[in-house]
């Protein structure tokens, strides 16, 4: 949120100074060859002619003319001068084969921008935990969102002793708006958080999964309209070391991506969506500040989406495979309707076109909708499906009691959304799931990020630091 993320909250927060093997899936533990500077290429090429073509055949070199006194010799001259040309004719071919190759590599390496992309050395060489076997059950799962890497991210140390089967960072995982078009501050961003020794231990022991919100795609509020939403998305795809022959490295699209795991009666799909990348421009309101409309407001323009119409086919493809528990991630808020900020609510049509696909597989499949963005955590229902949505906002950040105005408690300062089902989560915490599948359960709790002591013996979240929790039935 603009107007929050511009306040020093420190104070008012007080915040304190399975490796798996055969997946066929995506990891982040891909390592390429292919990210060597162009220097190294263009050293090659400067190379290409030695020494002694480089003095010497600037011109052909003929013998003398009292050599040649017959027609014989005559021919024999000619012969030797188109010898000479044509040997300096295929040099200069080889030449620019050489030089179109190189310009073909700076132009991958630019993104067609013109611009050297500049990567740390560390993005394509850093060690990720693999994900899990794709056909192993999954029984515990982590998911968060909004983490400023200017503040300290301790949660990675409470995430890593938890040790989750599956971690899912839904968006804002740095804070890097472009200045210009180089997106130099994003980069700075991500080099940051690469440099935090909680992190560099969570990356080596926590499997991850990753989508992009507004701030890392270079933009507040981030839509179709983003000059920098291609640099943004490669440095995201760079940095989590996504394969060049993923998906996600698709031109023109999003960082839309889904995911399987566990056997017939135990498997859960992740569907990962992106609702930044063909987002179109949000209304803004007539009313700026006022409740249900603090910054945009509803249009009803049912030419407006938050998704290509490529995606929305690739969700209904998906939405037929069976599964037993699904869960859709969302960096923006889904059900609810009690805020003028940036959610599905904002666009009426398309929130309503994702109810109707997902309405026929609720019965079969527990569904439930993962979202950030909000800088609150809460727990919402649909008014009449068996539908639900967790909103875990933020690591680092989250809005306290009294931030804009004198209120001290829920009644007073949460918003009036008749879809949540609890007072607002105002301390920073991230969500946990716990999939019990021999009695049929799906736990899901929001539990705080910065704690000393992250479990108990048993491995189980201590009570005092589980702010909500649900219990939900696995069909």
């Amino acid at each position: 949120i603009e107007s929050f993320e511009s306040v020093n909250v420190d104070a008012a927060l007080n915040v304190p100074g399975r490796a798996a093997e055969d997946s066929t899936y995506t990891s982040f533990n891909y390592h390429s060859d292919s990210d060597d500077d162009i220097t190294d290429q263009e050293k090659t090429n400067s190379d290409f002619v030695d020494d002694e073509h480089m003095g010497h055949h600037s011109l052909p070199t003929y013998p003398p003319l009292d050599a040649y006194n017959s027609n014989t010799k005559g021919q024999n001259r000619l012969s030797s001068i188109s010898q000479s040309l044509c040997g300096k004719s295929f040099s200069l071919y080889i030449f620019f084969a050489v030089a179109v190759v190189i310009c073909s590599i700076a132009l991958i390496l630019t993104n067609g921008k013109g611009g050297l992309v500049k990567k740390s050395s560390w993005w394509s060489s850093a060690e990720w935990a693999a994900l899990p076997v794709v056909n192993r059950p999954l029984y515990s799962l982590a998911f968060g969102s909004c983490s400023d890497q200017t503040r300290p991210m301790t949660y990675w140390d409470t995430v890593t002793a938890i040790h989750p089967d599956l971690t899912i960072l839904m968006g804002d995982n740095v804070y890097g708006d472009c200045d210009d078009s180089s997106c130099e501050t994003l980069k700075e961003a991500y080099d940051m958080l690469a440099s935090d020794p909680s992190f560099l231990n969570a990356r080596a022991n926590l499997p991850m999964i990753a989508t992009l919100d507004d701030h890392d795609y270079g933009r507040n509020d981030a839509d179709v309209n983003n000059p920098v939403k291609d640099e943004a998305k490669e440095m995201f795809l760079d940095f989590f070391a996504v394969p060049s022959n993923d998906e996600r490295r698709r031109v023109n699209d999003g960082v839309y991506t889904s995911y399987e795991w566990g056997p017939k009666s135990q498997r859960i799909q992740v569907i990962i969506l992106d609702v930044r990348y063909f987002h179109s421009e949000s209304k803004p309101t007539d009313d700026y500040g006022a409740p249900f409309k603090e910054r945009y407001i509803p249009d009803h323009d049912k030419e407006k989406r938050l998704m290509s119409q490529e995606q929305w086919r690739w969700l209904g493809e998906l939405l037929a495979r069976p599964a037993n528990v699904r869960l859709i991630v969302s960096s923006i808020q889904v059900i609810s309707d009690g805020t003028g900020f940036e959610c599905w609510r904002m666009l009426p049509y398309e929130r309503e076109r994702l109810y109707n696909v997902l309405q026929p597989t609720l019965k079969k499949t527990r569904t439930v909708i993962l979202s950030g963005d909000r800088h609150i955590g809460g727990f919402y229902k649909h008014q009449t499906d068996d539908l639900y949505e967790v909103t875990a906002s933020s690591w680092t950040h989250t809005i306290p009691y009294g931030m804009f105005d004198d209120c001290t408690n829920a009644q007073e300062c949460d918003e009036k959304d008749p879809r949540r089902i609890n007072d607002f989560v105002r301390v920073n915490h991230f969500g946990m799931i716990n999939l019990d599948w021999d009695n049929r359960e799906i736990s899901i709790g929001l539990r705080r990020a910065e704690t000393s002591e992250a479990v108990n013996e048993k491995g189980d979240a201590n009570s005092d630091d589980l702010l909500q929790y649900h219990v939900l039935s696995i069909p």
